[in-house]
């Protein structure tokens, strides 16, 4: 089914006036007819069943969304070049991130003054969300300095996992349980740049408070190493 996102609390409303943008994607994008229906998600996690009647959504039905973990994910990706930081944000947002914070750490490619793709980022969250059913579209802040990257963890995140291919003493499995076993349902992930983080970034993450652990005996390529750590979160507290 179509689905879209409204931008408030529309609790108790039988219509809702969509926007322009809205109204061109359901009607000349994505052609819906006159009887069919569609999903106006809303941030309270109701799914709203709706038909569309000129600029308002109907609203038929109301059903609960179930597709909305419930833990929060914080992903704080070093930005990678090209269509590897694509790939990265469209499957976090299908494996339940909560909010993505593009990085400059220090061996990133891309510099700040190259980097004009926060729009972007922000289309491909979205039509993820709606291909994957989100009860919400995730956020993607505007990127974020290292230092400044680890500051909002500390702020926003009571658990910070950092995997660095250095790392051989604590695992991701142990982190997860540990999170799991304490109730901290508000987690960051650090992810690294393709030439991964210095001993440097690491030493500030672990006196910030982060577990700096293990993903394993392989490297892994920075558009895979969020997505993958993003499922094996999913599976030790959601599956």
């Amino acid at each position: 089914m179509i689905r879209l996102f409204a931008n408030g609390d529309i609790e108790g409303r039988t219509r809702v006036e969509l926007d322009k943008e809205s109204v061109h994607y359901l009607a000349d994008v994505m052609r819906l007819k006159p009887d069919e229906r569609f999903v106006l998600a809303d941030p309270g996690g109701t799914d709203n069943i709706c038909t569309l009647d000129g600029n308002y959504a109907v609203i038929c039905e109301k059903v609960p969304n179930s597709t909305e973990p419930a833990y929060n994910v914080t992903l704080l990706q070093s930005i990678s070049k090209g269509e590897r930081m694509d790939l990265t944000i469209q499957k976090a947002v299908e494996l339940g991130v909560k909010t993505i914070v593009p990085v400059f750490s220090t061996r990133c490619v891309v510099t700040p003054k190259e980097n004009r793709k926060c729009d972007r980022w922000r289309k491909i969250a979205l039509e993820a969300a709606r291909q994957s059913g989100r009860g919400l579209v995730p956020e993607v802040t505007d990127p974020m300095k290292y230092a400044d990257a680890v500051r909002f963890a500390q702020d926003n995140c009571s658990v910070m996992i950092f995997p660095w291919e250095e790392a051989s003493d604590v695992t991701l499995k142990t982190c997860l349980e540990s999170a799991k076993e304490s109730g901290k349902t508000d987690i960051a992930v650090f992810i690294g740049p393709e030439g991964g983080f210095t001993p440097e970034e690491a030493a500030l993450a672990a006196d910030a408070g982060a577990s700096v652990v293990t993903l394993g005996p392989r490297i892994l390529r920075t558009e895979t190493a969020g997505p993958a750590v993003l499922a094996m979160v999913l599976y030790e507290l959601e599956l």
